[in-house]
């Protein structure tokens, strides 16, 4: 059937609903005395109402609310659903304006009490097939009340809504206020700290130490320097969650780059890293901010490359980027992981302790405020061979 609303020129064509006999043959035969108005057919339930309205084709169905096999509501919801042309009256004895909105709500174009003047439910199935909607004297009044009621009950719950989500975000802003200030403030001692035990090396070469002297130094270097380096990449967690990370770019010598980030390692980590970078690469970047991705890169492939094995970092230039590869030779990544690499507090590998795992977090964040790109290659012969590729914007020379 069609949604076109009924053209008066044709009699109504009208499906009687109601699980009492008497009542239903007494509304059939009221609605043939009516002018203007043809009863197609008569139903007793919800089921049968749902099948006739398919073969009758009325135009209105004047709709009982309580029948046993399927309510009048759930009736008229299929009705609606399955023919949109076709209007739903209900005529109930019941005038509760909860069963009035479920109804409407439903899909019902109006709702009748029992017992309405004949004139009333003529007007009723003929408004209703031209498109127009009709609600009983006796229940608008309380539908009205109840609707207002419901909106007012729908404002309250938005402003205590509203209410709530400025409170979270002022708990928010507080929270990133403290992080972002605890971070600065343990900054500047683990970076004392860090500048002292470099100078104490330098002071105490090691056969001036004992040998549980020279471990405890170098000891307390390295977890200081792990320290440094946790600091710096919660600061990057806090900078992005207080609304964005800020960046300095300029030209940047990427191999004094690399080979500051491979001082930097332990002495074991250093002969481990094996560099192969053209000379005069400059790739437009933050200083501090690429450091810190290759310092990541290369601190993660030795962390997950068997003891003792080379990790390989190699820079060149490409289409219009400075390209820098960390290859290591470890357990592999799976290919569904890869996506989840780079996610914020990511899941570690099965046997991995320490970390946060916020450091290729970082590096993909801080790639992205520089305009640049991080992704994984995989070995194609098979070798087991992992690499991360960064790419940055390259400077070229006049």
């Amino acid at each position: 059937m069609t949604s076109e609303p009924h053209q008066a020129a044709e009699p109504v064509r009208v499906l009687v609903v109601d699980d009492a006999v008497k009542v239903r043959d007494g509304l059939a035969r009221l609605l043939g005395r009516l002018g203007g108005i043809e009863v197609a057919g008569v139903a007793s339930g919800g089921r049968e109402a749902v099948e006739l309205a398919g073969s009758v084709l009325p135009h209105v169905v004047l709709m009982d609310l309580r029948m046993p096999d399927l309510d009048g509501v759930e009736a008229t919801r299929r009705i609606v659903a399955r023919y949109p042309g076709v209007a739903v009256l209900i005529l109930s004895a019941y005038g509760d304006e909860s069963l009035v909105i479920e109804a409407l709500i439903a899909g019902a174009r109006g709702y009748l009490l029992k017992g309405a003047p004949a004139l009333e439910l003529a007007e009723a199935v003929t408004g209703a097939a031209a498109g127009q909607s009709r609600l009983a004297g006796q229940v608008t009044r309380p539908v009205l009340e109840k609707l207002v009621e419901i909106l007012g009950r729908e404002r309250e719950t938005r402003r205590a809504a509203e209410e709530a989500r400025n409170a979270s975000e002022t708990v928010r802003r507080r929270q990133q206020q403290f992080a972002t200030g605890a971070m600065h403030e343990l900054r500047t001692p683990v970076t004392a700290l860090l500048g002292s035990l470099t100078t104490l090396e330098r002071l105490c070469p090691p056969e001036r130490l004992e040998p549980p002297e020279q471990e405890l130094l170098a000891a307390c270097t390295r977890q200081t320097r792990r320290l440094a380096r946790l600091v710096e990449d919660l600061m990057v967690v806090a900078e992005e969650a207080g609304g964005g990370l800020s960046v300095s770019l300029g030209a940047v010598d990427v191999e004094r780059t690399i080979a500051g980030v491979v001082a930097d390692l332990d002495d074991l980590g250093a002969r481990r890293v094996r560099v192969t970078a053209a000379a005069g690469l400059l790739a437009l970047a933050d200083p501090d901010r690429l450091a810190q991705v290759l310092g990541n890169l290369v601190r993660n492939a030795l962390q997950h490359s068997p003891p003792g094995a080379p990790v390989e970092v190699a820079a060149h230039a490409g289409p219009g980027v400075v390209r820098v590869e960390v290859a290591h030779r470890g357990p592999g990544i799976p290919p569904e992981k890869v996506p989840e690499l780079f996610d914020r507090f990511g899941e570690r590998a099965s046997g991995q302790v320490g970390g946060l795992g916020v450091g290729l977090w970082v590096v993909r964040e801080l790639l992205t405020a520089m305009r640049g790109d991080v992704w994984v290659e995989h070995d194609p012969a098979g070798g087991g061979a992992t690499t991360f590729c960064v790419a940055v914007p390259a400077v070229w020379r006049d």
